[in-house]
């Protein structure tokens, strides 16, 4: 007895431990970081506004309606591969990258003309004496005939084969059959991730945007997996006023780059930088809202429909000029948290301010992060939220 009561003494204190090292532990172990787990630095390909952007081993995100330059932004980032500076795009090393432009949706008469007649010409847009096309450098493929397992074959041979620096997919939603079959999106980004870090590169993905108003809204299950595992993500969008196309930074996990990129393009096909605030006087607003100052000239049955509580008067009578307080409006609405979903945030701070169309909400939460009143980050679960930034 006394014997046995010993041997549980000895025995108790391993309760709950594995009594050997199973091969699944080993498995795990290896995926354990510690302090002294040596892992490759974080290297960058490009700089927009001079702050790095398109990481290595990871995804990156474009989006936006139809025809609004997605696109044309991405043929910036081509050129960039092979002429140093495209605009506010510059390539971080000396040496010309590799990119791989993966087309699924053109006919193969755009993609060639896009590829030669924009790129090419993007290339000695600022010195035609500049090289032009190098063919070793630039793998252009057209997949738009292929089935949506072939594009995903010929992708992963691709990779393999060539190891291309930079890597397009346009469109990504044609790698898979639906872009709202949560288990193909989920397993088609899983993929594309053990891609970009298996073949040491950064893989943008081209995803058209729901029309509901809000740039956040990616198309499908599939947009929100992309949402939540990319890098960073980029909306561009058409001011038809003006014929100007705008890019903008809306998510990252690292580096913010507050500027947004307005141009317009010549008559040579080429795109022209616009000064910021030439292209902000283009741009489409509803016909209460001034850009200037942030303030608002409204009749005063328009501002009257706002809670009072987050309106600031510049002036006396009710036909003055005002602006939202956006300090006071975000914080109410997030109550003290120190992040919340967008989803959240945008449900509370339309309560709270009376505002009752999605796409005036969508523009008051654009000027408060450009007037760093919050900003978007990533958790780390993956998910899209938004912080306060100091006062």
């Amino acid at each position: 007895m006394k014997d046995n009561e010993k041997m549980l003494a000895d025995e108790l204190p391993m309760a709950g431990q594995p009594s050997v090292v199973s091969p699944m532990l080993l498995k795990l172990d290896g995926y354990r970081i510690t302090s002294e787990t040596k892992v490759p630095e974080e290297e960058f390909l490009m700089r927009m506004y001079g702050k790095p952007c398109l990481p290595r081993r990871d995804l990156t995100a474009v989006t936006g309606v139809e025809k609004c330059g997605k696109t044309f932004f991405t043929s910036m980032l081509m050129a960039c591969c092979g002429k140093r500076q495209v605009m506010e795009l510059e390539r971080i090393r000396e040496q010309p990258l590799k990119v791989m432009w993966y087309d699924t949706e053109q006919s193969r008469q755009s993609t060639k003309g896009i590829y030669v007649d924009r790129v090419g010409k993007m290339l000695q847009m600022d010195d035609p004496k500049e090289g032009g096309l190098d063919e070793s450098n630039f793998l252009i493929y057209n997949v738009r005939a292929c089935t949506y397992q072939e594009r995903m074959d010929y992708l992963l041979t691709g990779i393999e084969t060539y190891h291309p620096d930079l890597v397009i997919i346009d469109n990504v939603s044609d790698l898979l059959p639906s872009v709202n079959d949560a288990d193909e999106s989920q397993k088609v980004i899983n993929h594309l991730m053990e891609l970009a870090t298996m073949g040491n590169c950064n893989i943008v993905v081209v995803i058209h945007l729901n029309r509901s108003g809000d740039k956040r809204n990616l198309r499908g299950w599939l947009g929100t997996e992309i949402l939540h595992k990319s890098f960073e993500v980029y909306y561009c969008e058409h001011i038809s006023k003006g014929d100007v196309y705008t890019v903008e930074q809306l998510l990252t996990r690292k580096y913010r780059i507050s500027e947004k990129m307005y141009y317009n393009i010549n008559d040579d096909g080429l795109p022209e930088l616009l000064s910021k605030n030439i292209a902000m006087e283009l741009e489409e607003e509803p016909s209460y809202i001034s850009r200037k100052s942030n303030v608002y000239n409204v009749p005063g049955s328009k501002v009257d429909s706002f809670n009072q509580n987050y309106i600031i008067r510049l002036g006396k009578g009710k036909e003055s000029a005002w602006e939202w307080d956006f300090r006071k409006l975000f914080d109410d609405a997030m109550g003290g948290c120190s992040m919340i979903g967008l989803d959240m945030l945008k449900e509370k701070v339309m309560k709270l301010s009376g505002i009752l169309m999605p796409q005036y909400y969508e523009k008051v939460f654009s000027m408060a992060v450009e007037k760093h009143v919050v900003t978007t980050t990533i958790d780390v679960k993956g998910r899209v939220v938004v912080i306060t930034t100091p006062s």
